[in-house]
């Protein structure tokens, strides 16, 4: 009673002072409180500084033993007095949770949002009092209220009945709603402080990417793992436009979808090709859609790398395509096993049984008094046939070597003039028994080179056989040898009759005649132009066929003057 009586003293002042002075002293501190409460609220995010700092100024308005703010806790569904303040500093009371019903006054004005005055506590029997030790005689509580939501209670609390008048009054209520307003400040600041750290605990942990763009495609905001992925650093993608990550190839398409994205169409993009810093192109799959910050449109684009994933099932692909081509050749060479097998019991057979039926008739007695030039014939027939077995196992054992030997060469100087003629000699018998001219025509100017003499030399056998063979009785084969460039060029045309086109391609395959199949005709495996081919190819050089249909067919092949060194050895046979 004393301070309060000190207090109005100290407002009337020594000498007195008039009732419109004093209306306006009181004014001018009302209006000073609430400046410093306001300056608090918006400097001061802390609750209890604030809190503390309304108390403070609150006192120095209006005299009361103690003041006590209980803030609502909505999942528990009570009051809890989370600030007490007493003239003497004790703050005893706090940290107490408080039954949010109307059996107390603090519930009852909680949940009624109705201040309560009472002169006389002790005449109010309506309510069971929290704080009963305290012995308060008056008190004034209201209720915290911000945006129609419940903040919790203020109440103030006098020794002496009858302290408070309905100015007191007015100015808690008027004092309540700034603590309201504290409270509410408070707590919002709390979950945006709550939500910027998750925000920025997204935007460096996220594993996927995360672009924030304007309306007009600059780029606002992105993540740690968006500069990790690009290559970039922050300066060098705030502020540029989403182009900055797109291909070059689909910048118009990229355009497409942006500004279909922006009216609201599909935002769903599956593993588009998107351009690193480096150049290097990785693939994405984007999820995009249009927000609204302070009424304008954003497009939020959240990005997963799918590059490894994309890489795997290109990989997958190919090799799908490898198994379905290597399945094919499989398929393939079944097949020319089959047909190999077929033509080798053929051509085995056929001498063989030349052989066994003229070895047979000089064995049986009653043809022993058989006259000479009978058994010479007889003999060169079974000569003959041999040889021609012989051939062919030659022809095999020559076709198992490019499996087994598949790069060697005895490589060494010398003239392919000289191995031409090498080979007409061998040739020319058996063009006289078929009757077929036989021409050279050899360029003297061809210089030294270095190749495997035995393998050329084969090859020309095989080119000569080959013709011979098509070319038929009283028919014509030329060899020519010439130098073009910085190639030798080696030519055999025969009188044949000739290849047709869809079958030039596969004439150097294995098993391979102009003439397969059931109305093959010619004798032999097939085997001595696959040879030619690997024997050239072997030594860096070219082979083709030049023919027409009707007109004969003129095989070449082609030897540089300086053929790359391979690794050279004897293949065992030859």
């Amino acid at each position: 009673m004393k301070l309060r009586q000190d207090l109005k003293h100290n407002i009337n002042g020594p000498g007195g002072q008039s009732e419109p002075e004093k209306q306006d002293h009181d004014e001018k501190r009302q209006l000073a409180a609430v400046m410093e409460i306001a300056h608090a609220i918006n400097s001061q995010p802390d609750l209890d500084h604030i809190l503390s700092m309304i108390t403070r100024e609150l006192s120095k308005v209006i005299d009361y033993d103690i003041g006590c703010f209980a803030t609502y806790e909505k999942d528990q569904s009570c009051l809890y007095i989370r600030y007490v303040t007493r003239r003497n500093g004790d703050s005893s009371g706090e940290n107490t949770y408080v039954p949010l019903d109307e059996s107390n006054l603090i519930g009852w004005v909680a949940i009624n949002r109705e201040p309560v005055f009472r002169d006389n506590i002790q005449t109010d029997p309506r309510f069971r009092e929290v704080m009963k030790e305290e012995n308060l005689k008056s008190d004034i509580v209201v209720p915290l209220v911000a945006k129609d939501d419940l903040i919790g209670t203020f109440n103030i609390g006098s020794y002496e009945a009858g302290h408070f008048t309905e100015f007191d009054l007015d100015m808690v209520t008027r004092f309540g709603k700034l603590v309201s307003i504290a409270v509410d400040n408070s707590r919002l600041l709390k979950r945006l402080a709550s939500l910027g750290e998750k925000y920025r605990l997204l935007m460096r942990n996220a594993t996927d990417i995360i672009v924030l763009t304007r309306s007009t495609g600059e780029i606002v905001e992105c993540n740690t793992m968006t500069l990790k992925l690009f290559g970039y650093s922050q300066e060098e993608v705030l502020g540029k436009e989403f182009s900055l990550f797109v291909h070059p190839d689909r910048c118009d398409g990229a355009k497409r979808s942006f500004c279909e994205i922006l009216r609201g169409g599909d935002g769903t993009l599956f593993e588009v090709p998107y351009r690193k810093k480096s150049g290097e192109i990785i693939y994405l799959d984007i999820r995009a859609n249009v927000i609204t910050i302070n009424n304008n449109p954003y497009i939020l684009a959240i990005g997963h790398d799918v590059t490894d994933r994309k890489k795997l099932e290109e990989k997958i692909t190919f090799q799908n395509k490898e198994l379905k081509a290597i399945n094919k050749q499989l398929t393939e060479l079944d097949q020319l096993k089959s047909d190999f097998l077929g033509r080798i019991s053929h051509e085995l057979r056929t001498p063989l049984s030349v052989i066994m039926a003229y070895a047979g008739t000089l064995m049986e007695e009653e043809n022993c008094e058989l006259d000479n030039e009978t058994r010479d014939e007889f003999l060169q027939v079974i000569q003959s046939q041999s040889n021609k077995l012989l051939s062919l196992i030659n022809d095999l054992l020559d076709l198992s070597k490019i499996e087994i030997y598949e790069t060697m060469l005895d490589m060494n100087e010398g003239s392919v003039n000289e191995i031409v003629k090498m080979a007409i000699k061998v040739i020319d018998p058996v063009a006289a028994r078929k009757a077929i001219a036989l021409k050279v025509k050899l360029d003297e100017s061809i210089p030294i080179i270095t190749f495997d003499h035995q393998r050329i030399r084969q090859v020309c056998i095989n080119l000569l056989n080959n013709a011979l063979k098509f070319s038929g009785r009283g028919g014509k084969v030329v060899i020519t040898t010439k130098k073009t460039g910085s190639e030798i060029t080696v030519s055999v045309r025969d009188s044949g009759p000739g290849v047709d086109k869809e079958n030039i391609s596969t004439i150097f395959d294995h098993f391979t005649q102009v003439d397969g199949g059931d109305t093959r005709s010619k004798e032999g495996l097939g085997i001595g132009l696959r040879l030619v081919r690997h024997y050239i190819e072997l030594h860096k050089g070219r082979v083709w066929v030049e023919s027409e249909k009707g007109m004969g067919s003129n095989f070449c092949f082609s030897l540089p003057f300086v053929a790359d060194r391979v690794d050279t050895g004897d293949l065992d046979g030859q």
